[in-house]
């Protein structure tokens, strides 16, 4: 993993991670960090995705060329990214005519050189992809821009537009233009029929699922659980590692029914939308996006340690509750059925209303990467 200076334009972090990548066998990754990239073909301006160094963003990269090659077959896209995830490689390399690859640090010559190569017509940057070099610089060659799912560059360009995806993004873009695009609730699984219910959790009355806690407090959650009435009746599924817990990739093996009492470790992500569409509760701590998200889309009752510390946009109708008064929650829960559809159907309504809002920003930015 590359410190994020290197790309950020610190010296010595850049210095330090060419040196590491010269001498690693990874050259061309510190070629890229200088600029040394390969000018896209053909005589029209490319459109430059530019992905910063997270797994989000670079996932959004890819989904976003898909999109745009679709619409336009004849345009050169461009895509950089500044760490490698392989199965966003992979889905980059289902798309047709498209260049990826490592991308350039925010250095006065890397921004020149890459500029003068890639000849962009636009640039869709990601996350805090568009640093202050680089916004300086498509600001002198009038290059517009498009910021997605990262804060305004301290430089803007009076072309840049923003598609800002969490409420903390929302308030700095304030004064300009903007779309909130909350992609991410395009990109998870929603999953509607709760099947896993009846797959797994046949003979038990109710399945929660605290998602990602940390391995002492999913620990903590297991010992009060298994001492608790509830486990007479209802399976727990746990997001860490804990004593006494079976991992769910061994249930799927031969996916005989769990008894009631079960603590289940998800330690597998492609469980999550199975479980966000059957269990009767989830309880979110510190949540990925991806995690926040899939949980989101199922549709059921959902807490957090935390609702403003997720950074939704809009109003969310997450109820904040601690893990410790969970099995309290659950138990009144259970015990005020139309309370708790009332709950769920207020998640269901606010995730399809993102979703329908993302769809409408992700349109606009697609028709803007078309028609620069």
């Amino acid at each position: 993993m590359i410190d994020e200076r290197a790309y950020a334009g610190g010296r010595l972090a850049g210095l330090t991670a060419d040196v590491r990548d010269w001498f690693g066998g990874n050259a061309a990754r510190a070629r890229a960090r200088r600029g040394f990239l390969r000018p896209a073909p053909g005589a029209r301006r490319a459109v430059w995705i530019k992905s910063d160094g997270g797994a989000i963003t670079g996932e959004l990269a890819a989904e976003i060329a898909r999109s745009v090659r679709e619409r336009r077959a004849d345009l050169p896209i461009v895509v950089t990214f500044e760490h490698e995830y392989r199965d966003v490689e992979a889905r980059l390399a289902a798309v047709p005519n498209l260049a990826y690859g490592f991308g350039p640090a925010d250095r006065p010559r890397a921004t020149r050189r890459v500029i003068e190569r890639l000849r962009p017509g636009l640039v869709i940057a990601l996350g805090t992809a568009l640093r202050t070099r680089l916004a300086a610089a498509l600001t002198e060659v009038a290059v517009p821009c498009l910021v997605v799912h990262g804060p305004p560059p301290s430089f803007l360009a009076p072309a840049c537009l923003g598609f800002p995806h969490a409420a903390r993004e929302q308030r700095a873009w304030q004064g300009r233009e903007h779309w909130d695009a909350p992609l991410m609730a395009l990109l998870v699984a929603a999953q509607v029929e709760p099947v896993f219910q009846g797959l797994a959790g046949a003979h038990a009355r109710a399945m929660f699922w605290v998602a990602d806690p940390s391995e002492t407090v999913a620990a903590e959650i297991a010992r009060r659980w298994c001492a608790s009435p509830a486990a007479r009746h209802d399976i727990l599924f746990l997001g860490a590692p804990a004593p006494g817990a079976s991992r769910l990739s061994i249930w799927d093996q031969d996916r005989r029914p769990l008894v009631p009492g079960d603590v289940v470790w998800v330690d597998e992500q492609r469980f999550w939308p199975a479980l966000a569409a059957s269990c009767a509760a989830i309880h979110l701590m510190a949540p990925s996006e991806s995690l926040l998200w899939a949980a989101l889309a199922g549709g059921r009752v959902v807490t957090a340690e935390d609702v403003a510390a997720l950074d939704l946009l809009g109003v969310a109708p997450l109820i904040e509750v601690a893990w410790g008064e969970l099995g309290r929650f659950w138990q009144d829960m259970l015990d005020r059925p139309q309370a708790a559809r009332a709950a769920a159907d207020d998640v269901r309504r606010y995730f399809w209303q993102e979703r329908r809002r993302a769809a409408d920003a992700a349109l606009t930015l697609v028709e803007r990467a078309c028609a620069y």
